[in-house]
């Protein structure tokens, strides 16, 4: 079932889009992210990763507020931040959160206005996410959680200069990370960047658990 000590209005949108029940990981991981702990999590596609993380920053930042960036979620590809963003539109519906991404292979330009103008939650690529953070236009002492998805593509040994520089710049952050396998950057970064070294796995692929979705 649906955890009933998530943000209210969160909960009535969840329900009318069909989400009655909640996968294993979800059940696990939704908590423990609430409650502001590190996380890691190893589980197959299809058990609810990418929607544990919505769920979770729509729960903690609610609203709008200010114009910095309060989450930072990096993914391995374009296709993935429209992905992730839709996610939060479809469930965020109630919320003014104002979500843009920031990938490799869209203008720079507008990307930096649209992020530096305001921004709650911004979803992108290593390399993007460095270059506007090097232009200014990427604001992250006010994040509060910096989740990454699909990890074990986003941290290996070509990004991990620029998930390196990022982490750094937001030791405070509440770190969350996702992966289907757990590698050896996926162990460097845990050691180096988390408050914690428990890694959950969940191995049962629950990819049928409608509507979960990954």
């Amino acid at each position: 079932m649906i955890n009933e000590k998530l943000d209210k209005q969160l909960i009535e949108v969840l329900k009318e889009k069909g989400f009655t029940e909640s996968t294993e990981l979800e059940q696990i991981c939704i908590p423990r992210i609430k409650s502001g702990r590190d996380l890691m999590c190893i589980a197959p596609k299809g058990t609810g990763k990418t929607i544990s993380i919505v769920v979770s920053v729509l729960h903690r930042l609610k609203a709008s507020l200010n114009d910095v960036p309060r989450a930072l979620v990096v993914v391995p590809n374009k296709d993935k931040a429209l992905e992730m963003k839709a996610e939060f539109e479809r469930l965020g519906e109630y919320t003014d959160l104002r979500i843009n991404t920031a990938c490799d292979n869209e203008k720079i330009d507008d990307q930096k206005d649209k992020v530096y103008m305001g921004s709650d939650v911004v979803i992108g690529t290593p390399k993007r996410l460095n270059q506007l953070y090097s232009l200014y236009a990427l604001n992250l002492a006010s994040i509060r959680i910096f989740a990454i998805d699909d990890a074990e593509s986003v941290i290996k040994n070509i990004n991990y200069p620029q998930i390196d520089r990022l982490s750094e710049s937001m030791p405070k952050a509440q770190k969350v990370v996702f992966a289907s396998e757990f590698t050896e950057w996926l162990e460097r970064f845990s050691n180096e960047f988390m408050n914690t070294q428990e890694v959950i796995e969940i191995e049962e692929n629950e990819a049928d658990a409608e509507p979960s979705e990954e």
